[in-house]
């Protein structure tokens, strides 16, 4: 009679169904096809009889798999990081794969504590919202394990990429608002130089426009009255049609209702777009046209390319992938 003092182990289901410990292995490990229905059965009728849970750590150490999926993000306060790791995980689950969403929080250190977390742990795969260099994650991931980029395009990385079109939707934007007949820009967005992103939607601004100002806010502490008066400020000092243009949703969101509440963004002398990820920007002011992305959709992409990686290595057809944002 089983010990209520010791769990069920992998000896005591092969007993209790008559079979050996490689065929429960096998059952455990979904290899239906090298056995009976019969047998099966009696696996499964022996596992739920004695509450067996399989060891997953010695599975781990036997398969050298462990079916999970690391995805680490620059920021997980972001919606865009919420839908990112959603469409992931809908791909990844219906592949038998787990995803686990970490936070860099901005922070290069960290990114490369938890990128080190990844390369000595039993994750098969990693998906990567990179602030680091190529040469600097490749020195600290050594594990053969596949990498997906996702939403920051790197020059020179071996790795697939799946990114959306920053510069094209951004230079589109810019251009109708020119002709629209605005000529002053100010832009609003986190640093600059710590996101290619960033940098990427802040020249396809540049092409189009030319009396731009930059109005950086710090994604960690920041202070809410200060820079709603900074960008009053920005809007006083020009006569020109001014266009407020947020690189983030979540600026759009701090700060736009405020300021077509005091009167300021009224939709013809001084507007405002930028990039969103939900419809809660388009209801700040129904008339505003804006930069669609789809983060879901960016991580599913993100998702299928790994599953490919992980069951066919190295043949990936494209190295970077594009998921266009809309401007509408």
């Amino acid at each position: 009679m089983q010990s209520e003092k010791r769990s069920a182990n992998i000896k005591d289901v092969a007993a209790l169904a008559k079979v050996s410990t490689a065929t429960v292995s096998r059952f455990l490990n979904g290899n239906l096809d090298r056995m009976s229905a019969a047998t099966a059965e009696r696996v499964r009728v022996a596992i739920d009889k004695l509450k067996y849970v399989p060891n997953s750590a010695a599975r781990q150490m036997t398969t050298k798999t462990s079916n999970l999926i690391a995805l680490i993000v620059s920021n997980s306060d972001d919606y865009f990081s919420a839908e990112l790791f959603k469409g992931m995980s809908s791909i990844l689950e219906s592949n038998g794969y787990i995803a686990t969403m970490l936070d860099s929080d901005s922070d290069p250190e960290r990114e490369e504590k938890l990128i080190s977390a990844v390369n000595n742990h039993t994750f098969d795969g990693l998906v990567l919202q990179p602030i680091e260099t190529t040469r600097k994650i490749e020195s600290i991931m050594q594990r053969e394990a596949p990498i997906v980029v996702v939403d920051r395009e790197m020059t020179q990385a071996p790795w697939p990429q799946v990114v959306i079109n920053n510069f094209d939707a951004a230079r589109e934007a810019a251009t109708y608002f020119v002709d629209k007949g605005y000529t002053h820009f100010i832009v609003l967005t986190s640093d600059l130089m710590s996101a290619v992103t960033r940098r990427e939607r802040y020249r396809g601004i540049l092409t189009a426009a030319h009396n731009v100002d930059v109005l950086e806010v710090s994604e960690k502490s920041y202070n809410h009255k200060k820079i709603n008066e900074e960008l009053i400020s920005l809007i006083k000092k020009s006569n020109e049609r001014t266009v407020i243009f947020a690189l983030k949703e979540r600026w759009l969101l701090e700060f736009i209702p405020n300021l077509a509440v005091q009167g300021y963004v009224d939709n013809q002398q001084v507007t405002a777009t930028g990039f969103a990820d939900t419809i809660m920007a388009r209801q700040i002011e129904p008339r505003m046209k804006l930069i669609s992305q789809n983060p879901f959709l960016l991580g599913a992409s993100a998702a299928e390319v790994m599953v490919h990686e992980l069951k066919q290595p190295g043949t990936s057809n494209e190295d970077v992938i594009t998921v266009p944002a809309k401007f509408e």
